[in-house]
């Protein structure tokens, strides 16, 4: 049985019977559910019934725990993959960065001694 009668959003917890690490996302009182999403960023839905019969300890966010942004790819948050395009003035960023590099006073490493 499990000791938590309510599910805390934001706690984690480890299934003593599986070993899996998930944290509370969401309790709904309206439909008795509960989301979690495990260590490795999946998601699910359980039922309060379900809840009571877990066996459960409390334990830390696992270090290597990124949810769901474990699958992204560099370019999904605008990180180039490459220095040479990394160094493209295309980029918005890029290209604003060399706008206020232009306007900016002389470097203090640009003066010669």
């Amino acid at each position: 049985m499990n000791i938590h009668t309510n599910a805390i959003p934001g706690q984690w917890y480890r299934d003593r019977q599986s070993g899996d690490i998930f944290q509370v996302v969401s309790v709904d009182d309206g439909d008795r559910s509960i989301d979690i999403q495990y260590a490795d960023g999946s998601v699910e839905e359980n039922s309060l019934d379900e809840w009571v019969t877990l066996e459960l300890d409390d334990c830390e966010q696992p270090e290597d725990w990124v949810g769901p942004f474990d699958d992204l790819e560099s370019d999904d948050v605008g990180i180039p993959e490459s220095t040479a395009e990394a160094h493209s003035s295309e980029l918005p960023m890029e290209r604003a960065l060399l706008e206020i590099e232009e306007r900016r006073a002389p470097d203090v490493n640009d003066v010669e001694e």
